[in-house]
């Protein structure tokens, strides 16, 4: 864990011990036994070990520019953040929310966007699938006929060179037959 700075009780500037997570405030033992644990209003916070609180002590909490006040609700007419005194003044009559609502809203909403994505991608995912297998099948159709043309056309010319090779045999054999026809007579001529 990071090293947390020595911080000063917010009531009597003793370094702290504790924190306050409802008030974010630091506290001393003391003060938090004899003046905040007493008050009405902080009885029932949540106080732990400053250390323990880690870095949530640090962080910076929006406030009102007008009050110098902690936001504590939302305004839905202004569409803004506001505390205890604007709810009461500027922004009296308009409906407000404590944050902790709208953030749980807000989150709610987030959540089924989300969720509403997920499934648009999960679509988007089936659908290119589809349509990679289709195209896969498309690719091997295509193929298939290619190769059956080849071989179509592989027959058809093994088909003209056999016919070819025939008549060039039946030639062959035709003029030799009519050579040894032609010999035959000339030497049946000379004898006689």
């Amino acid at each position: 864990m990071a090293q947390i700075p020595s911080r000063t009780c917010t009531f009597c500037s003793k370094i702290a011990e504790l924190y306050c997570y409802d008030c974010k405030q630091c506290l001393c033992t003391q003060c938090q036994n004899n003046i905040h644990g007493i008050v009405a209003v902080c009885r029932d916070h949540k106080v732990g070990d400053i250390h323990k609180a880690g870095n949530r002590i640090y962080k910076p909490v929006p406030t009102c520019e007008v009050h110098n006040k902690e936001f504590l609700y939302y305004c839905s007419k202004c569409d803004c953040l506001t505390c205890k005194e604007c709810v009461t003044s500027s922004h009296n009559g308009h409906i407000t929310k404590e944050i902790k609502n709208i953030a749980d809203i807000r989150r709610k909403d987030v959540s089924q966007i989300i969720n509403k994505l997920k499934t648009k991608v999960e679509k988007i995912k089936e659908t290119l699938k589809i349509i990679d297998e289709s195209h896969s099948l498309q690719i091997q159709s295509d193929c298939d006929s290619y190769i059956s043309n080849v071989k179509k056309t592989y027959q058809e010319i093994r088909q003209i060179i056999d016919r070819y090779k025939l008549i060039n045999n039946t030639t062959a054999t035709d003029f030799r037959e009519i050579e040894e026809q032609d010999l035959k007579e000339n030497v049946f001529l000379s004898t006689t």
